[in-house]
């Protein structure tokens, strides 16, 4: 079929659809309730799920995972400005930047107690899970959200219990998680979830909500998994000729408000969560596109305009890239780096590959090319709608992006972490060799609220102990440094919400110099080559482990 012939027929396809859709025509059964959707699981049944095929797996094969779906007011341009292409935003985007989600969410614990701190550059996407062919993953999904939902793997083996899809007549016991509710899924890795020995070492699978179809897609209920070759993977699980992973979901949310399912009925969602219109609408063809049109936003991992952050990387590197793309008949991406080329699935060298709604492909770039480069879908209206990033390859004189493995691959055990820092920089006075200086910008979960005004931090670093009782302010000084908590309540009483605690943290001294040059990131009296920073940090009785690249900063 000729170009021309594709666009006509998505037009006519479209056309139907829209003719046929129940905001088209007037409402001839008004006064009728909605069915609601589904549940197959209950608060009341407790813990359920954990067996495949009726057994439980050896644990020595399994990676257990704790998820809960969780609503939370997603922001599509949290910069409030294109970084990018200094676009001036649509009127539609500036009066309606977020939006109420529901998203998958990582635990560290079974109790769901301390939250996994997100990854930067995947956005919206839920917590990547992987292992090598063989292994199982185990996820216990606990429903915090206001209506139903389920976690449905692509590539994976599964009994129909943890196939996490409801369609009749005989759903599984995991197709509908009720809120309140939780499932533990049992998901193989088979040789068919592998790659074979002719593919590229590791590749990845969607998964998403499977229980009212795009709706839990455009509610952001979605992610990804990693099945590695085990002959070629590392002792951690990641691929051995890979250096570093990127991901990117091409996607357009449907934020127009126009219903698609009277399932959503305002009574089911928190307080806090969006409602609209609870009954069929009368609204003509033109009216439907416009107000689909304006709700529209055009996003890589559900951010849009230039607002994605994270994607860097050091020149040498092989980088390996999982894309994927979903939605619907409009959803026809192409993506394209500048500056760089990759090697398709293994098989072609190009710069674009094209992705179809549940596509999911590997890219591979050899980063050669030093600089700031755009990454954006090649389809023109898209672009134009903000469907792009930017990515960074850093020259290999610099320090970079961290190439902690943490940082570079996804979901890796050790990085359930729950201590992340986006900074550390250290300042050596040339005046005292005995001295130093050290600053910290990182982030910490705590309980959501959390009163942090008068509670002890005490920060380990080797054998060197310094404990901070921050103030109201978010203020605490003392003889070793200073912390301040940068995101307590605007009102001056400390508590955190969101449960992340935002910090800034200056450790000094004699005792911390000694410290650093121990784990030897000051060698010699200089930074040493390739300095990492291991740093403890007790809040209350939590603790948190975390590192981070460090810089020298001119005295």
């Amino acid at each position: 079929m000729n170009p021309f012939g594709l666009r006509a027929f998505v037009m006519l396809l479209s056309l139907s659809l829209a003719l046929s859709h129940p905001h088209t025509r007037a409402a001839d059964n008004s006064d009728s309730a909605p069915p609601p959707l589904p549940v197959t699981v209950t608060p009341e049944m407790g813990d359920v799920g954990g067996k495949f095929f009726g057994k439980v797996p050896d644990p020595q094969k399994v990676h257990h995972y704790y998820i809960a779906a969780e609503p939370e007011l997603w922001n599509f341009v949290p910069e409030g400005q294109d970084p990018v292409c200094g676009k001036a935003f649509p009127s539609s985007l500036l009066l309606n930047r977020v939006s109420w989600k529901i998203r998958y969410i990582q635990y560290a614990d079974p109790q769901f107690s301390a939250r996994v701190l997100p990854t930067e550059r995947l956005g919206i996407l839920g917590p990547v899970l992987r292992g090598t062919t063989g292994e199982y993953l185990a996820v216990t999904v606990l429903n915090r959200s206001w209506r139903p939902i389920s976690m449905h793997p692509h590539g994976a083996h599964y009994d129909k219990d943890s196939e996490g899809s409801f369609y009749k007549p005989n759903p599984g016991l995991g197709a509908a998680i009720a809120p309140g509710a939780r499932f533990t899924y049992i998901w193989h890795l088979d040789e068919a979830s592998g790659p074979r020995p002719d593919e590229p070492s590791s590749k990845a699978w969607l998964y998403h909500s499977h229980v009212a179809g795009d709706e839990d897609i455009n509610l952001g209920m979605f992610g990804f998994l990693i099945v590695t070759d085990p002959k070629r993977a590392r002792p951690d699980g990641t691929p051995k000729d890979v250096d570093r992973e990127m991901a990117a979901v091409f996607n357009i949310f449907d934020e127009s408000n126009l219903p698609d399912s009277d399932n959503d009925e305002p009574d089911e969602r928190p307080a806090k969560a969006p409602t609209g219109p609870t009954g069929p609408i009368q609204r003509t063809w033109s009216e439907i596109q416009q107000f689909t049109e304006e709700g529209e936003r055009h996003a890589i991992n559900g951010r849009t305009f230039g607002n994605l952050a994270g994607l860097e990387m050091n020149q040498g590197e092989h980088v390996r890239w999982y894309l994927f793309g979903l939605g619907s008949e409009k959803d026809f991406h192409t993506a394209h780096w500048h500056g760089e080329r990759v090697v398709e699935d293994g098989r072609r060298r190009t710069d674009v590959v094209e992705l179809l709604p549940a596509s999911m492909k590997i890219a591979d770039m050899q980063a050669d090319n030093p600089g700031s480069w755009l990454f954006h879908c090649h389809v023109a209206d898209h672009m134009e709608s903000g469907m792009y990033a930017k990515f960074v390859v850093y020259p290999s004189d610099v320090t970079g992006a961290s190439r902690d493995p943490r940082a570079a691959f996804f979901g890796m055990p050790e990085a359930a972490q729950t201590l992340h820092f986006q900074s550390a920089e250290l300042t050596l006075p040339p005046s005292d060799a005995n001295t130093c200086e050290l600053n910290v910008s990182g982030q910490v979960t705590v309980p959501d609220p959390y009163p942090s005004a008068g509670r002890s931090f005490t920060v380990e670093l080797g054998s060197q102990k310094i404990t901070f009782h921050p103030d109201a302010s978010g203020i605490s000084v003392g003889d070793g440094g200073m912390l301040v908590v940068k995101n307590g309540s605007l009102y001056g009483n400390g508590v955190v919400t969101g449960g992340t605690l935002h910090f800034d943290l200056t450790l000094k001294g004699n005792a911390v110099r000694r410290e650093l040059e121990k784990a030897r990131v000051i060698e010699d009296g200089q930074l040493a080559s390739k300095p990492m920073l291991h740093l403890n940090l007790v809040v209350g009785d939590a603790h948190h482990t975390g590192a981070a690249d460090v810089k020298l900063l001119p005295p």
